[in-house]
């Protein structure tokens, strides 16, 4: 791991971050003062399920992915993290360990935030402790919105969706050849949480509409047939 210290550039990408931003720019400037941007390379990890979690993140640049793995050795692609933002908060302010281990799927840079120091910032500033538990509820709608997806849509609407998402929070050139590409399709498949086979059979019926060119890397062709099929 390479690390380096925070630019402006940097500064400016963590003052928007709605968990740091509540702290106010001096505050913020003191917790940062101590903290490095670190990198890490395709194939490495930022932490591993049952690590004590004594930091949460910014992720700069990069993709990660948080995966839970079970008892078996299955392994289960619980979330696709490639845009600018915090991760990792609630788990490391309760003081817990990591339920599931992140890999680095595209070298990232990251900032580590201590844990401690950031709750010590809270404890002398109780006025803007409304403002980061805010900015947590964004994690309690995502997972009821995926609780929701897995439970009244069919398997071909949530790929379409996330294709969609993942192509609009990664930029639009996204053609295998530029910009991001998508993520491996059994992944995906394990990410929205539908069986590879039918997850091929769906790809399948997505070609056949026109909206996507389903290999070797998949493609979306027609944005507008897409987004008919997401709804």
């Amino acid at each position: 791991m390479v690390s380096r210290s925070l630019s402006s550039a940097d500064h400016d990408v963590i003052f928007q971050v709605p968990l740091l931003a509540a702290l106010g720019e001096e505050r913020l400037k003191t917790l940062l003062g101590t903290c490095k941007v670190e990198s890490h390379i395709r194939g490495g990890h930022l932490f591993r399920a049952g690590d004590v979690a004594e930091y949460f993140y910014i992720l700069l640049s990069g993709h990660l992915r948080l995966v839970k793995t079970s008892s078996q050795g299955d392994e289960t692609v619980m979330h696709f993290l490639t845009e600018a933002g915090s991760f990792a908060e609630a788990v490391s302010f309760a003081g817990r360990s990591y339920p599931v281990e992140c890999q680095v799927v595209e070298n990232c840079e990251i900032v580590a935030i201590p844990r401690t120091a950031y709750l010590g910032i809270l404890k002398s500033a109780p006025d803007v402790v409304g403002d980061v538990l805010a900015s947590l509820l964004r994690w309690e709608r995502f997972f009821l919105e995926e609780i929701y997806k897995l439970r009244h849509t069919r398997p071909i609407q949530r790929i379409a969706a996330f294709l969609i998402d993942f192509e609009d929070r990664n930029g639009a050139a996204i053609d295998g050849t530029s910009g991001k590409n998508f993520p491996d399709k059994r992944q995906i498949a394990s990410r929205i949480g539908i069986t590879p086979e039918t997850f091929s059979r769906s790809l399948r019926k997505l070609e056949a509409s026109g909206a996507i060119s389903a290999g070797p890397k998949l493609q979306i062709l027609d944005r507008d047939v897409l987004l008919e099929l997401a709804h």
